[in-house]
């Protein structure tokens, strides 16, 4: 028979039992915690403004307009709460190829307070309200004119007490648009182009649907080009800040997977792998990309369990404040056979090769052949042989393959001081098994710096 319970006598006693608890924790009880590693250096701008002059005037452009979140965040050094929540439109960024001018962040009021906060450096935010989204007006010539009614939330301030330093940048900046906000995302845009000067010709932008924005506009004469390459092509050489964050990051990512691969035991299957890559990074406060073991695409080929007995590749992927770290290896449960030694000593070869190669000047081109030749060479099997370099920063691929809209059908890269990039080498054949062996670097004056351990290309667990 269940048992009745007197409520009144049961939260009496609960009343008791809180009024006889211990006393709160002092601070000093509680336990310690591990602080990741900081960057060596904060506060920069990450946008390298010289190389995105250079390529303007190279490609004959009047500015450019960021959508992308990438994009966006890499010319202001912000990501708004639209990026955060993953909203359509979360915020844009405009440049002008006149150093003088400011480079803008055209998004919702809500980054208003951190750009106040004056913790780095960071674009001029051109702030637009809600309100005005279907509103058309026209000027008596019949072209657009901007709607009045943008609004956006403002929140109290107490004037019976003194505000602190910040929370007086934080009234500045709320009182900067209280009476003049733009009425709309468009006309953010527009407000931001007129007060770069860009008023005409062609502009950059590597989201089509901003070509839509302006039409809604009084700037005409401005010719939307589809460019995403043109920013990534600028993205290809860091700037100090992008380095220290991406040293980090890849150092970070690098540890992170030796730990992962030291952990693995055969009978896991790929979601084991990813979940202890997860924990690894987060300790060092990294954020996971992406984790590949076995075969890429497929995982582990024995019914998705990891075996002893077969060679296995591991390509982590993680990243600080956005910037990539991109690692490789290869591990096996046993006793590897002459086989499995021999593709071993050639991709090991080629790693070297490539490597002894690298300097400023030296085309993508030449380090695919070289990889290709050696491991080929030393006996790799062609079909099974893949060497692909590639730039890495806020992507994977931080580099266009191809410009059509400015007479650029395909790429061969060449090196450049302070690139960061890594060289794929993976060795790959469905029936027999999966290799890798991959290190990210910076490219330096007359060779490279590492940017992730170099250490045990090839674990025998």
């Amino acid at each position: 028979m269940a048992m009745k319970v007197n409520r009144r006598a049961a939260l009496g006693g609960l009343a008791a039992s809180a009024l006889a608890a211990p006393a709160l924790a002092k601070a000093a009880d509680r336990p310690k915690r591990h602080i990741p590693p900081k960057p060596e250096i904060e506060g920069g701008a990450l946008i390298n403004k010289d190389r995105a002059y250079s390529v303007m005037e190279e490609y004959g452009l009047a500015g450019l307009i960021a959508l992308d979140p990438i994009n966006v965040y890499y010319m202001t050094n912000v990501r708004t709460i639209g990026v955060r929540f993953i909203t359509e439109y979360p915020g844009f960024a405009t440049m002008s190829p006149d150093p003088d001018m400011p480079i803008y962040l055209v998004s919702g009021s809500s980054a208003a307070w951190d750009i106040a906060n004056r913790d780095r450096e960071t674009a001029e935010l051109m702030p637009y309200g809600y309100g005005g989204w279907n509103a058309a007006a026209f000027n008596t010539d019949g072209q657009p004119e901007e709607p009045t009614g943008g609004t956006t939330r403002h929140y109290h301030f107490r004037d019976d007490v003194e505000l602190t330093p910040r929370e007086q940048r934080w009234k500045a900046a709320s009182d900067s648009f209280r009476d003049d906000i733009a009425a709309s995302a468009a006309w953010g845009l527009a407000r931001a182009l007129k007060a770069q000067g860009i008023t005409k010709g062609r502009v950059a932008v590597d989201d089509m649907r901003i070509a839509r924005f302006l039409a809604q506009t009084d700037l005409p004469d401005v010719e939307c080009v589809d460019g995403y390459g043109v920013i990534q092509l600028i993205r290809m050489v860091k700037t100090p800040q992008e380095l220290a964050y991406q040293k980090l990051g890849s150092w970070n990512n690098g540890e992170a997977c030796m730990a992962t691969i030291n952990a693995l035991e055969p009978g896991m299957r790929h979601t084991d792998v990813e979940q202890i890559f997860l924990a690894e990074c987060a300790i060092r406060g990294n954020r996971v990309n992406n984790v590949i073991a076995g075969m890429p695409g497929g995982n582990f080929p024995d019914d998705g369990v990891l075996v002893a007995g077969k060679p296995y590749l591991i390509d982590c992927v993680s990243n600080y404040k956005g910037y990539m770290g991109d690692i490789a290896r290869t591990f096996f449960f046993g006793d590897p056979p002459k086989e499995v030694e021999m593709r071993r000593r050639a991709n090991q070869l080629a790693r070297e090769a490539v490597f002894d190669a690298i300097r400023p000047g030296v085309k993508y081109s030449t380090l695919r052949q070289i990889g290709l030749d050696t491991m080929i060479k030393a006996g790799m099997p062609a079909h099974a042989v893949f060497v692909t370099p590639h730039s890495v920063g806020l992507q994977h691929d931080d580099n266009p393959m191809r410009m059509p809209n400015f007479g650029v059908d395909a790429f061969d890269h060449v090196l450049e001081e302070n690139m960061t990039l890594t060289v794929d080498l993976p060795y790959l054949e469905v029936g027999w098994g999966s290799g890798h062996n991959e290190d990210l670097f910076r490219v330096t004056k007359s060779g490279y710096e590492p940017y992730n351990t170099e250490r045990d290309p090839f674990l025998v667990l």
